[in-house]
């Protein structure tokens, strides 16, 4: 018999062909070698008849293995080892003598108890007894492809939750950022959108449950999030709570309207046994794949999307616990910007950076200096110095406010102590507070020693404070602070007067002794006539409440005459004198 030919890669056959490779035998039925070699191989191994497919001979390997003995084998055939979802696979394979024989690869049998297992078989053909038959060597690979699968789903998949896992997440994304680059058909949004879901309150969730309880929960979080995604969504756990849905090839509109469902799908409590209902509050946050955009970068995207979500008190949130924003560049590079600040400044008192600048005020009825105001800046390396602005607002919000602010308190009084001996000027110093110092229980010890130490006596020390302050602070912080330092002999200023929006009964009661109007009302002196009578109305109403009234911002002649002729106390602006150190 000649050599089969070779036959195309991926065609179809019964599974227990031979390979490339594959030699016709030319043996007897008579021949004791090779029963001999047959009934001892350890592996599984048969003949049988390629008409009939009915088997010949098996070895004592193929009756272990499969279950059946050797009396039954010889009454089958190889349709009684194929599952019944083969058998018709199997029937048309036969057709061509080619297919059945000249491929190896990995089938499914059926033993005699039913169960199913995984085999890979070589085949080769050979004359048997007169006939036309086929030899089958079958090694069984069921639990070696079980242990493959088992690798690959600890590889690609979270254990938790059985979604995928963060490294296959975004190795799928980065293959939707590739099929998007591609050419697609009119009319074919072919965005790619990554969803990514963070559940709230988990620590403290797992210090009072444990965290079994938040391993379940996060485990619903999961299943709900996959029942309401579509069969080409691919849902993932990033870490911890945080989970991620992968959109292909939608609109952006859907994607997003997908978003605010998800937020939904999660805000109903979940039932976690001995526990009863936990509800957690549910952050969202959204990006799509831009130009130059990674996978990794995407994901990360999303994930800062998610943090900066609004949060339950915030204009954007909807007050039902579900915080929902959509990823944007110019806003994460001003946050990133904030950070870097933030950073930045948690050195700068440490280091020298600060400096102090001071804005005189001018008495306008005797034209003599009656006090500086010290302003702060930072040396920053590299950017020159700083004004106030920039920087302020990110030591607010840190808490770095309390410690600069308090190297401001110290380092003005010290240096209005030497005012006299070097200027011969007794000028008061004001220094600037901010809503997180007034609630500093230690601000008044602070300035009471910082006079201490200097000997500048409280009376020549001006604590400021905007009017905006009052109204965001607390009352009772407020008084308080501010009796505290009334006490001790400082006097106490109202600046920006007029931004506010409150009312002049904060001026009644609250220790005020100077009223600080706004440079947005003194602008107008001269011009027009509202700005006018507003600057003579608060002009008159402290006079009456006994305050003392300085204009801030006077940059011209006129607006100085203005503020003379309505009576204003003091002034301050480029007019009369910069900032200077």
């Amino acid at each position: 018999m000649s050599e089969p030919e070779s036959a195309p890669a991926g065609r179809a056959d019964s599974g227990d062909g031979g390979n490339d490779d594959a030699r016709v035998i030319g043996l007897h039925g008579d021949s004791g070698a090779f029963r001999l070699l047959l009934a001892a191989n350890p592996l599984p191994m048969w003949i049988y008849e390629l008409p009939t497919l009915r088997f010949l001979e098996v070895n004592d390997a193929a009756v272990g293995l499969y279950g059946y003995s050797r009396e039954k084998f010889l009454t089958m055939t190889l349709a009684d080892i194929r599952p019944a979802e083969d058998i018709a696979i199997l029937r048309r394979s036969v057709a061509s003598r080619r297919e059945v024989l000249e491929r190896s690869g990995t089938w499914r049998h059926r033993k005699a108890d039913g169960r199913n297992i995984d085999v890979e078989v070589t085949s080769h053909l050979l004359e048997w007894a007169g006939r036309t038959a086929c030899l089958v060597v079958v090694q069984d690979v069921t639990e070696t492809r079980r242990l493959y699968a088992e690798l690959a789903r600890r590889v690609l998949y979270d254990e938790g939750t059985g979604l995928a896992n963060a490294a296959f997440f975004t190795d799928r994304v980065a293959s939707a950022i590739a099929r998007r680059s591609r050419p697609r058909p009119p009319g074919g949004d072919g965005a790619v959108g990554v969803v990514v879901v963070g559940l709230g309150s988990l620590d403290e969730l797992a210090s009072t449950a444990g965290d079994e309880v938040v391993a379940a929960l996060i485990a619903e979080a999961g299943r709900r999030l996959s029942g309401a995604c579509g069969e080409a969504d691919l849902v993932g756990r990033l870490s911890g709570g945080r989970l991620a849905v992968l959109f292909e090839g939608r609109d952006t509109d859907d994607v997003l309207r997908f978003a605010g469902s998800i937020a939904d799908q999660l805000a109903a409590p979940f039932g976690v046994a001995g526990w009863g209902q936990l509800a957690v509050p549910v952050w969202v946050g959204v990006a799509f794949a831009g130009g130059g955009d990674d996978a990794a970068a995407v994901v990360r995207n999303a994930t800062w999307a998610m943090r900066h979500a609004p949060g339950d008190g915030d204009s954007d949130s909807d007050g039902d616990g579900r915080r929902l924003a959509v990823y944007d560049h110019a806003a994460r590079q001003e946050a990133a910007e904030v950070e870097r600040t933030g950073r930045a400044l948690e050195v700068a008192t440490a280091e020298g950076q600060l400096r102090l600048h001071y804005q005189p005020v001018v008495d306008l009825g005797t034209a003599t200096v009656s006090a500086c105001e010290s302003l702060l800046r930072w040396a920053r390396p590299g950017f020159g110095l700083v004004t106030p602005d920039r920087f302020i607002p990110t030591a607010e919000r840190s808490g770095l406010i309390v410690e600069m602010g308090g190297w401001v308190i110290d380092h003005a009084i010290a240096e209005a102590a030497s005012w006299p001996e070097r200027t011969g000027l007794r000028p008061k110093v004001a220094v600037n507070l901010t809503v997180r110092q007034l609630r500093d229980e230690a601000l008044v010890e602070r300035f009471a020693r910082a006079c201490e130490v200097s000997g500048l006596a409280p009376s020549s020390v001006c604590a400021e404070l905007t009017e905006s302050m009052l109204v965001s602070a607390d009352d009772r912080d407020s008084y308080r602070a501010l009796s505290g330092l009334r006490d001790t002999g400082v006097e106490i200023a109202i600046d920006d007067f007029g931004t506010g929006y409150s009312s002049l009964s904060y001026l009644k009661r609250l220790p005020v002794d100077v009223v600080k109007i706004d440079r947005a009302f003194v602008s107008g002196l001269g011009v027009d006539p509202a700005d006018r009578a507003l600057v003579e109305a608060v002009v008159n109403a402290a006079h009456a409440l006994g305050l003392r009234v300085i204009a801030e911002g006077v940059e011209t002649g006129r607006q100085l005459d203005e503020l003379r002729s309505l009576g204003c106390d003091a002034a301050q602006g480029f007019l009369l004198a910069r900032p200077a150190p």
